[in-house]
């Protein structure tokens, strides 16, 4: 067990569990999470990830509607008297700025700086992007249990174009059942070699 002494008192942060794997030895960090005032964390000055606004309300309704599922990871720099976040950075600026939250929950590693930089690395490029085809055969699956589009887009984050878009990839007419069209375009036939 450590003990982390900071200007908003002092904090015990348990000894990671382990478990037995192939490959070695496991840590457990979550589960030594730890609820702090939240002024006691800090964005670092490295991190290269960049939400847009509409995923940031996406976060946003996914933690009012999920609650605060994932603590931000965090080292303690006994320097800034703070514990700076490795990941997690838009979980806590939902929280702070968004919700107004007063504590936060978080993991702290014992990592030096460059420990730290690969961590951040790590936790950003492992979640990888969701795929066209699966988020198209969500919204199929959403549309089949009855949501209409709009309620789609607020869910998934998406604008209704989106939507449409992955209406489109999952190649089902009946999705479009319904939907009002533009009179913008003509179908118009026209003769082989006369383009």
């Amino acid at each position: 067990m450590r003990k982390i002494e900071t200007p908003l008192g002092s904090f015990e942060i348990q000894d990671a569990p382990v478990i037995k794997t192939k490959k070695g030895d496991l840590k457990l960090p979550a589960l030594t999470t730890i609820l702090v005032p939240i002024e006691l964390v800090q964005a670092n000055n490295y991190n290269p990830n960049h939400v847009d606004d509409s995923n940031m309300k996406l976060l946003e309704l996914s933690i009012l509607q999920n609650g605060f599922a994932f603590p931000v990871v965090t080292v303690w720099d006994p320097d800034l008297e703070k514990f700076i976040i490795v990941d997690g950075f838009h979980r806590y600026q939902i929280m702070k700025d968004y919700i107004k939250a007063t504590h936060l929950p978080i993991v702290v590693l014992e990592h030096d700086i460059s420990k730290r930089l690969a961590a951040t690395v790590q936790f950003n490029r492992a979640r990888g992007v969701h795929q066209v085809d699966l988020m198209g055969e969500l919204v199929r699956s959403l549309f089949e249990q009855g949501q209409d589009d709009e309620a789609i887009a607020k869910q998934l984050g998406m604008d209704i174009e989106e939507v449409f878009r992955l209406k489109q990839i999952t190649g089902i007419a009946e999705l479009f059942k319904n939907q009002i069209y533009s009179r913008a375009w003509e179908m118009q036939e026209i003769e082989e070699g006369k383009i």
